[in-house]
């Protein structure tokens, strides 16, 4: 079952949230998400480990660089939780009518 804590932790931060928007693009390294954000690559970096610590996020190493891209499995499986709950259940029923 979903960990409400760490998914708060999660999406706390607007950076965040804009960091999923960017990489459902497809996969970014680190300076391609700090320009995007217009941040220092060391912010976007802790946002990056915080969103893959918590298993959003998975990486590639393509020799010294580090490419970022959505878990899929993850957010499936959050949103399999979310519908367990009767509340959240309500909330993705109607934001997926509006749609």
């Amino acid at each position: 079952m979903i960990n409400v804590e760490k998914f708060s932790k999660a999406f706390s931060d607007k950076n965040r949230i804009k960091i999923i928007d960017y990489l459902s693009a497809g996969q970014r390294n680190v300076s391609e998400i700090a320009d995007k954000l217009n941040v220092e690559e060391n912010l976007a970096s802790h946002h990056l480990r915080v969103l893959a610590g918590l298993g959003f996020l998975k990486n590639d190493k393509k020799g010294r660089e580090v490419f970022y891209k959505i878990n899929d499995t993850r957010f499936v499986n959050l949103i399999r939780d979310l519908k367990k709950n009767s509340a959240f259940k309500e909330i993705l029923m109607r934001a997926l009518e509006e749609e």
